[in-house]
């Protein structure tokens, strides 16, 4: 089973084919991510920064994925995100409770069928700094976030996205003594080109991580007709396989 993360910036590229950051889609940016994201051919896709349900509309028609789930972000709706599977599966918007806020962002779950018993998948995108006075406040609430994600519902198997968290901070050092490993970490892929996206997974389970992938290359980067090189995305897409 073939796992994507992918935090989209809004499918307008980087630097911003606007011409300055706009939460809003260019059209050329989203055709082309929706064709890097079928040379992958995933049965998981799970995106951020996804403002517009009619984006995760024209995704799952163009690859096929019918099961599908969009929930605007909490308490920022333009930080909205999406999970979609080529699997009939259950799926849970756990990013607010009774109506009310439960995260900043987006939290989505996933109950997944494998040939090996069924797994759990949290897919989130924690607060950043951009809304917080201080980096300790911001890391105050993405640990309070993480502790909602892991205790306050059903344990995830798997958990993925943009943690807006670097190596080594107080988030990461969380999601390790809680019990999980990096994909990356697993298949002793570097993981420095995937700046603050992750790929956890359960550590009872980490024999089932068959490989890791940043994708920063190939179709990810494109020319404009000067020949400057800009990106899909201000962040590269993950890939995980497990089974």
């Amino acid at each position: 089973m073939k796992i994507i993360t992918h935090n989209t910036y809004w499918f307008q590229g980087s630097p911003s084919r606007w011409g300055t950051e706009k939460i809003a889609a260019v059209p050329e940016v989203l055709d082309r991510l929706i064709y890097l994201y079928a040379s992958v051919k995933p049965d998981i896709i799970c995106l951020q920064e996804v403002h517009t349900e009619e984006i995760v509309k024209k995704i799952s028609s163009s690859l096929s994925m019918n099961s599908w789930i969009y929930a605007p972000g909490g308490i920022f709706p333009e930080y909205g995100g999406c999970l979609l599977s080529t699997q009939n599966i259950s799926l849970q918007d756990l990013s607010r409770h009774n109506g009310n806020p439960e995260h900043e962002r987006v939290h989505l779950r996933a109950q997944i069928s494998t040939p090996k018993g069924p797994l759990i998948l949290a897919a989130i995108h924690l607060p950043s700094n951009r809304f917080t006075p201080s980096k300790e406040e911001g890391e105050k609430k993405r640990i309070e976030e993480l502790k909602k994600i892991l205790h306050d519902s059903s344990r995830p198997d798997i958990v993925v996205g943009d943690m807006n968290a670097v190596e080594g901070s107080k988030p990461y050092r969380f999601m390790k003594e809680s019990g999980y490993s990096e994909a990356a970490e697993i298949t002793g892929i570097p993981a420095k080109e995937r700046h603050v996206d992750y790929m956890w997974i359960d550590d009872t389970i980490k024999d089932r991580v068959v490989s890791f992938q940043v994708i920063h290359q190939g179709n990810f980067l494109q020319k404009t007709p000067a020949g400057e090189i800009w990106q899909l995305s201000d962040h590269p897409p993950l890939i995980m396989e497990v089974i």
